[in-house]
Order: C-alpha cells, then sequence, then structure tokens
C-alpha cells in the first residue's frame, strides 16, 4: 500500500485543489477504505464555499470503496478487500423519541461521516 493518497482539498473558499495527504492508520473500532467513488452533496457545497482553508477539509462523505487496513478491535464481519458504501448518517439511536416511533429518519442522535 502507497504512504500517501491524492484529495481535492479546500484552499479558499469556493476552490478545491489536488493535494496529497499521508494515508493515515485505523483507530480502534475502524476500518480504512481505499475510496473509488465519492458523491458531493449541497452539506458539501456549502462547506466548500465557505471553508476555513486552515482546517484542510476535503469534501465527500457518501463513499464507496474497498477496506484496505483493519483496526483494533472491528468486528469479524469486516474483512480486507470487502466492498463497503459509506452514508452520511451512521444509524439512528434506536432510543429517542422519533426511533420510538418509527421514525427512524428524524433520530437527533447518529452520528455523522464527514
Amino acid at each position: 500500500m502507497t504512504k500517501t493518497y491524492r484529495a481535492k482539498q479546500v484552499t479558499a473558499p469556493g476552490r478545491l485543489e489536488l493535494v496529497e495527504r499521508p494515508v493515515p492508520t485505523p483507530p480502534p473500532g475502524e476500518v480504512l477504505i481505499a475510496v473509488e467513488a465519492c458523491g458531493i452533496c449541497g452539506a458539501d457545497r456549502s462547506d466548500i464555499e465557505n471553508a476555513d482553508p486552515a482546517a484542510g477539509r476535503v469534501p465527500g462523505h457518501e463513499v464507496m470503496g474497498r477496506i484496505v487496513e483493519i483496526g483494533a478491535h472491528v468486528p469479524q464481519m469486516w474483512q480486507k478487500g470487502q466492498r463497503v458504501g459509506v452514508g452520511r448518517f451512521g444509524g439512528p439511536c434506536l432510543e429517542c423519541s422519533a426511533c420510538r416511533s418509527g421514525r427512524l429518519q428524524l433520530c437527533r442522535n447518529q452520528p455523522v461521516m464527514g
């Protein structure tokens, strides 16, 4: 595996540039995905137009790719080479009032990717 990857990073409000970054090591409970396709949505557009360039924001949080590294304590169902997709939200909490009434899409406690 290479030591770096390329990404489009916000370098000024409304401006993206190709940059090279070091490949991270996945922390416990996470996997590293080699991105094959990435969606850009309205939330990303807003981030691009209003971003602080010092933050080093790389837009895109809806991805498809393959698992290339696995952090400690990741369930065995996730394997290297497995094709996976990641959406914006990490799943409903199943405990809040919206979830308990069957309106999972309105959950206010789900983690947001990106």
